[in-house]
């Protein structure tokens, strides 16, 4: 094919960029007795000129500006890439003309954000997440912003001070883990966060309760997209530890009332047959038992679930409280109890070793009492199930869900030991 390359015109299209010039000379090219237009490229790669010839003059003018840009930042050698790298650069240059971003730049920001990703994830899926968890129109709050606005409009509408430092300690935790925005916060950092809490499996179910409480929050005030509870749906919730339910039986209770000073009966009674929690105990008031309706007020402030729930005081009950009963004050003189329990499983193990040596046993061979951890509540709720049949009344009574009663609850005693539990009274010269 012999080529016609003398009708050139004149006044060549000339490409600059800084002091550099690539000119674009337009022409007609014969071939076999036909003719069309085409293009030649040229410019001086160092001694030698080069031409490339191009019948399409948007291509043509594509590469001069390629060719210019390299010859003024003396890149010489990229002159020497194979035409499909070229057509690559090329690309990305148009792509990124209209960002107004230089090719090298474009490149080092995509490559720190593509080492920051987690395996597997992808720029623009780590992009669309965060359109999605950060609209325009949301305001944007740090985690401690928004825990701080929960905690005091909790406060404001009059939840129990149980409740309050109970946010305050746990969500404490997650704000200063968290020092960002809150819809930066993902579901496998929250699942991080909760493996590594140094606490038993119920203790991390309850932090991961608080925490989509403040997503919820945080939707309602417009800080997070409503589809952000997704993010809490996805998260492998914390088991809880499969501990067995430990209780005292009824001659272990017999016991220990018979022993106790009577500073503290009334403490002992209420646990273990009104199955008060011992922090609620411990601000219970003589003035929220009413021993002539018969039931114990345990009001939204002084309960850990921050509700307020009536427990009955059974028969009983009343046989314990009656002599100890005061109009005002607190049930429980103590501001530390695992003393006085301390103090208690001393004098019960002295009175065993006492009987053991009346009837002609060894002390040495008496088996000592030991404190079971919660062992009145939970005996109170064994018991209570076992004689009434009823897990949503006890639930009610326990200040649990019917779930956990049925669930840890369930079959543990007899009815028969049941009603020796509850049939449990004061001996009549004590």
């Amino acid at each position: 094919m012999k080529v016609n390359l003398t009708n050139v015109s004149k006044r060549p299209i000339e490409v600059r960029n800084g002091s550099t010039t690539v000119k674009i000379y337009e022409g007609t090219n014969r071939v076999q007795g036909s003719s069309y237009t085409q293009y030649t490229l040229a410019y001086y790669l160092g001694n030698q000129r080069v031409k490339r010839k191009f019948a399409d003059l948007k291509e043509a003018r594509r590469e001069a500006e390629l060719v210019a840009a390299k010859l003024a930042s003396g890149e010489n050698e990229v002159l020497r890439l194979t035409a499909a790298d070229r057509l690559v650069y090329l690309q990305a240059q148009e792509d990124l003309r209209p960002l107004n971003r230089p090719l090298n730049v474009a490149i080092s920001e995509y490559v720190n954000a593509a080492k920051r990703l987690p395996q597997g994830v992808n720029l623009g899926e780590a992009v669309d997440f965060f359109i999605r968890r950060n609209p325009i129109a949301l305001t944007r709050k740090t985690v401690r912003e928004v825990l701080d606005e929960m905690i005091d409009t909790k406060t404001k509408a009059g939840r129990g001070s149980v409740h309050i430092k109970d946010l305050q300690s746990r969500l404490g935790r997650f704000a200063e883990a968290f020092q960002m925005n809150i819809g930066e916060v993902t579901g496998s950092m929250i699942e991080r966060h909760l493996e590594n809490l140094k606490v038993a499996g119920r203790t991390k179910r309850n932090h991961f309760r608080h925490i989509n409480s403040l997503f919820k929050f945080a939707i309602r005030r417009k800080y997070l997209p409503k589809d952000a509870l997704d993010e809490m749906a996805a998260i492998e919730k914390p088991e809880e530890d499969i501990k067995e339910i430990e209780i005292f039986s009824p001659d272990e209770m017999k016991e220990i009332l018979h022993v106790a000073r009577p500073e503290i009966t009334a403490w002992l009674a209420i646990a273990g047959f009104a199955g008060l929690r011992t922090a609620e105990l411990q601000r219970l008031d003589w003035r929220d038992v009413n021993l002539a309706e018969k039931h114990i007020e345990v009001t939204a402030a002084k309960s850990k679930t921050a509700s307020r729930r009536l427990v009955p005081i059974t028969e009983n009950l009343l046989a314990w409280l009656t002599p100890h009963a005061q109009t005002a004050g607190r049930v429980s003189g103590y501001e530390n109890m695992s003393k006085q329990i301390s103090w208690l499983v001393q004098d019960i193990n002295a009175a065993r070793e006492k009987q053991a040596k009346e009837n002609g046993i060894d002390p040495k061979d008496v088996l000592l009492f030991k404190w079971k951890r919660n062992a009145l509540r939970h005996s109170f709720i064994s018991y209570r199930l076992a004689a009434i049949k009823n897990t949503a009344e006890v639930a009610l009574e326990a200040g649990n869900s019917p779930q956990m009663i049925f669930k840890h609850y369930r079959q543990l005693v007899t009815e028969a030991e049941a009603k020796k539990w509850f049939m449990m009274v004061p001996e009549k010269n004590s």
